[in-house]
């Protein structure tokens, strides 16, 4: 066990200052802006809503996790995150092992022990709460609503175990706050529907006479159902409850002083007091709603509000105070442009964010074997000193698509989206949509891809062969090279953090049995990992499969070792982007280059991805006589080129020469 994790009495006080109390206020009160009511509580809310503040404050000192121990002072960036910070996603039942003992949590925690904990400094835990039963039968998340994210609440399910068998993590931890949302089966929403003192307006409702008067044309649906869902009350009434993501999980009214003191309260004694220094703040973008209904109230889109932004500022706010080391993951599934706003300003929200652009990219690189697009958004990213990314490849949703819409379409006009999904759908992918009413009527938008990173990587011939057993040693080389080539990106991209899901670490296929049983697109990419069959591909492998499950492993295990290594690799690192000529390339970007300066010593390392299928000779155009060293072979060049293999990935330290 980490002193990360273990619990004991903070030695180090962190108080929660009047002046603190103050800056909230400022974000959260009600005021009057060009004739509408803005911002959330009057005075009198506030005033309880400090007084609660104060109360967990005092709560979280008495109950500290030891991450906060003898943190005294301001925790900078360059304190939450270095080249050795690396994360891995998992759902804490995604380890099925028939012979174990082991609860899932303890399960899960052993695995990451033995096999990531040495590479990978964070696990982030996808939701453990308890969720309604929708599929029997089936192992792991497709078994629950939403995959779990449709929570009753937001204390761990006593069926996987306790946050304590988590504890025993050899890393820090993650957790995944659901908090735009709960789910219409639990017992909230029906103390809700019966009117229960304290309920009755726990989760946002519109009368039944302005049901139909709303004009949905601005708002930002992600779904296609629509948003506003009927309720029979106890007593024979009806309620008409905004519900983002299905008809089943309502959305809470934080505009309620109660649910906001109610999601703080989960927040420090669910989340931060049960171990997590990280925070995955789930879907916040929707997070408060101005539909225009209530007297003085503006028609709003309903997605990154400014007084969704607020209510991020004041938490971050009152964690600085409390839990400095805490740091605040938003996870918005938007373009760039619209992800970056969930810094802040003045970087006062998200200390990380998701950074959605990774994931098509990089798949869309390997696809068009050009890497104009993802040297772009690198191009974009390398002046974000103070805005660190989560980037990865593929989450348990499978692919977000809709950064690809700020991508340039091809030379013949096709748009570069219609590229990715006909790929993604030949290789067995399923495409879900959002829905936006045009000029009246809902149009389908998709929003993203459910595949696993391994089924999107293969053609539809090397998967045939692969299930039957018939690829070749040049066949698996070259799908292993592909796959790591498609990885290489989120672990050299300026001013990020990788995240690989655990499903990509393992290189699953997708569960096609699961999907066909349980339903959802989603499902495709949420199997669960046998663990028994997975150590034999790692000890003993035999067939096509465990061979290159066993290579792609090791490879990672390889970069990320090397990551973690070399300073160069620091989210604060100095980054210049597109730095060599590649010969005969005539205006086309075969191979990706990244520049890295450590921002503590002297370290250069360049980073490079050919991301084709030829060989390329690449001039890294450094002045000098340069030796290099990759440090993920060992070999040393010193000539002013480097011959790059299809797909292979370089990172070559700059030596005296």
């Amino acid at each position: 066990m980490t002193t990360v994790q273990q619990s004991q009495k903070n030695s180090v006080k962190h108080i929660l200052r009047p002046e603190t109390l103050d800056r909230i206020g400022d974000l959260l009160l009600k005021r009057d802006v060009d004739g509408y009511d803005r911002g959330l509580f009057s005075e009198e809310d506030f005033q309880k809503i400090c007084s609660h503040l104060k109360n967990l404050a005092a709560w979280l000192d008495e109950n500290s996790p030891v991450f906060l121990s003898n943190v005294d002072g301001e925790f900078t960036q360059h304190d939450r995150f270095n080249e050795k910070t690396a994360t891995v996603i998992a759902y804490v039942d995604h380890i099925d092992n028939q012979s174990s003992y082991l609860n899932a949590a303890s399960e899960l925690a052993d695995f990451y022990n033995t096999y990531l904990a040495d590479v990978y400094s964070h696990l982030h835990v996808l939701p453990f709460f308890p969720s309604p039963i929708i599929c029997e039968g089936v192992k792991g998340p497709a078994q629950r609503a939403d995959g779990g994210f449709e929570a009753l609440n937001y204390k761990m399910d006593q069926i996987f175990g306790t946050v304590d068998d988590l504890k025993k993590v050899n890393g820090e931890l993650m957790y995944d706050f659901v908090l735009n949302h709960l789910s219409a089966k639990g017992d909230v929403f029906q103390k809700f529907l019966r009117d229960e003192e304290g309920y009755e307006d726990y989760f946002i409702t519109v009368p039944k006479d302005k049901v139909d008067q709303i004009d949905l044309s601005d708002v930002f649906r992600p779904r296609e159902h629509h948003p506003i869902v009927r309720y029979e009350t106890s007593d024979g009434g009806e309620k008409f409850v905004w519900c983002t993501f299905s008809e089943t999980q309502a959305d809470l009214n934080l505009k309620n002083p109660k649910v906001f003191c109610d999601v703080m309260t989960a927040l420090v004694q669910d989340f931060v007091g049960a171990g997590a220094s990280w925070v995955r703040l789930d879907a916040v973008g929707y997070l408060i709603k101005m539909l225009g209904i209530e007297d003085r109230e503006p028609l709003l889109d309903c997605f990154g509000i400014k007084e969704t932004h607020d209510i991020i500022k004041a938490i971050r706010l009152f964690l600085s105070d409390v839990a400095p080391p805490v740091s605040l993951v938003p996870e918005v599934n938007a373009p760039p442009s619209v992800v970056n706003t969930y810094f802040g300003e003045n970087n006062d929200e998200g200390h990380l964010v998701y950074a959605f652009s990774s994931a098509p990219l990089s798949l869309y690189t390997v696809y068009r074997q050009d890497a104009a697009d993802i040297l772009k958004w690198s191009e974009d990213r390398k002046d974000c000193h103070d805005r660190i990314g989560l980037a990865f490849t593929n989450t348990h949703d499978g692919i977000g698509v809709l950064p690809m819409q700020d991508v340039a379409p091809l030379k013949d006009g096709t748009p570069a989206l219609k590229v990715l999904l006909e790929q993604i759908e030949r290789r067995g992918g399923a495409i879900n949509h959002k829905s936006k009413i045009v000029d009246g009527e809902p149009k389908r938008i998709p929003y993203e891809a459910c595949i696993t990173w391994m089924q999107a990587i293969l053609t539809p011939p090397e998967l045939s062969a692969l299930k039957g057993n018939r690829l070749s040693e040049y066949e698996m080389e070259m799908i292993v090279d592909r796959y790591i080539a498609s990885q290489s990106f989120i672990y050299a991209a300026p001013h990020c953090v990788p995240a690989d899901y655990m499903g990509v670490i393992a290189s699953l296929l997708n569960d096609e049995d699961l999907y066909n049983i349980a339903g959802h697109r989603r499902n495709k990419n949420r199997g669960v990992i046998d663990r028994e069959r997975f150590e034999k591909s790692l000890e003993d492998p035999e067939t096509n499969y465990e061979h290159i499950q066993n290579r792609i492993f090791n490879r990672k295990r390889d970069m990320l070792h090397a990551r973690k290594t070399s300073p160069a690799f620091s989210p604060h690192a100095k980054c210049d982007v597109d730095v060599v000529n590649v010969e005969g390339s005539e205006g086309d970007r075969p191979v990706y280059s990244v520049l890295r300066y450590s921002p503590h010593c002297g370290e250069k390392i360049l980073a490079l991805t050919n991301c084709t299928e030829q060989v390329q000779l690449a001039e890294h155009g450094i002045e000098g006589e340069i030796i290099f060293e990759d440090i993920l072979t060992g070999i040393k060049y010193d000539q002013g080129f480097v011959t790059l293999r299809p797909y292979q990935v370089m990172w070559l330290k700059v030596l005296d020469a």
